[in-house]
């Protein structure tokens, strides 16, 4: 597959890793190189660290179609960027910061979307619309021992999660349990940074707090209310819905499933154990036919708004992995907005439709950016 000097090329920016194969995804970044090649587009995947700005050129890896591997070759740096970095600390994201800036500040090269800012960012920024306001869990930035401890006087749970945490990795669920002679128990469950289940218990609030500070450390922590998001069975569960830009630079929905946790665990992540259902025959097991219509016509309409609203605030965006609870009363709340969205749950539903809609336009959105040259 020889690349023509017409062809333009898009990189896909990603986090190196120390193996053979320094980025993860490749299958997902194998069919992105066959859409390209449809797209007429060549598609190669590079990290920002291995720039020789001198030169204007990059070390990355291209899909060889015919050999069926992947191969390491220099390249001009592309016009089109797709990013899909994913940090996993502060310093991880430092080494990257100053490549990443530059390339954003460079005029001849355009991101199909810049990536969002942690959880308390993003919603911020949904909290200006008022339209969005009732369906937003009430939310702070965690700040010490007394903040919480004033939470827990007015409710019996709450929820902790890290500011910048995706996977369910680091969610917990504080419950505060008050006996009828005036004594207290404090529960904690969960997960560690690391995705392991995590359930401890206390008399004292004082000896709560010194684990979750030690677990905590210096991580920026949200503390929300507790929302209860279980099915009929018990288990917790949320619906992704998976919004991209189409070839007409136009909002759609690719794709949307519920996502059911393994039993006894407080979120639905599929990394965690969790299982993936058509929403429709999921809500409609649990509401009926007629409230799950209802249900669902509400979760469009919101699929809609929510990228409307940030793109405003935020800026050019490409895709959004949109998060909703539903309540046991039928209520639904905005959980979590990524820029970064992953796929796996389509593949896991076996809908093949959803899945090559949820791969192929990204391409089809980077086909528009290049032929409408929008800044």
């Amino acid at each position: 597959m020889r690349r023509s000097p017409q062809r333009p090329l898009l990189g896909i920016m990603v986090t190196e890793l120390n193996r053979e194969l320094p980025f993860a995804s490749a299958d997902f970044y194998q069919s992105l190189t066959l859409h390209g090649a449809n797209e007429g587009l060549d598609v190669f995947v590079f990290s920002p660290n291995r720039i020789d700005w001198q030169q204007g050129l990059v070390r990355g890896y291209r899909y060889e179609s015919e050999r069926k591997e992947w191969v390491m070759k220099l390249f001009p740096l592309p016009p089109l960027i797709y990013d899909r970095c994913f940090f996993s600390s502060k310093r991880s994201y430092q080494q990257y910061r100053y490549h990443v800036s530059r390339l954003r500040k460079t005029p001849s090269i355009r991101f199909l979307g810049y990536g969002l800012s942690g959880k308390w960012e993003v919603g911020q920024i949904l909290q200006k619309d008022s339209a969005l306001h009732s369906y937003l869990p009430e939310t702070s930035l965690l700040t010490g021992r007394s903040q919480l401890k004033e939470w827990l006087r007015s409710r019996n749970d709450v929820f902790l999660k890290p500011q910048g945490g995706s996977q369910g990795r680091g969610a917990l669920h504080l419950q505060h349990l008050r006996a009828t002679e005036g004594g207290s128990m404090f529960l904690i469950k969960g997960r560690d940074a690391n995705n392991r289940s995590i359930q401890q218990q206390f008399k004292e609030f004082d000896a709560c707090w010194s684990w979750l500070h030690r677990m905590i450390g210096s991580r920026p922590y949200l503390i929300q209310e507790y929302l209860t998001l279980q099915s009929s069975q018990g288990m917790a569960y949320d619906v992704r819905s998976l919004v991209q830009k189409n070839g007409q630079g136009q909002w759609e929905i690719s794709g949307m499933a519920a996502r059911i946790g393994k039993p006894g665990s407080i979120t639905s992540n599929l990394h965690g154990g969790g299982t993936a259902e058509d929403v429709s025959n999921f809500l409609t097991k649990e509401f009926g036919a007629f409230q799950a219509e209802e249900l669902i016509d509400t979760l469009t309409q919101l699929s809609s708004r929510v990228p409307f609203v940030l793109e405003t605030y935020h800026g050019r965006l490409a895709e959004l992995g949109i998060d909703f609870g539903i309540d046991t009363q039928g209520r639904i709340w905005i959980l979590e907005v990524n820029s970064k969205p992953g796929r796996t749950i389509f593949a896991r539903m076996h809908n093949n439709k959803a899945q090559t809609k949820s791969i192929a336009n990204p391409i089809h959105y980077a086909g528009f950016l290049l032929h409408k040259k929008l800044s």
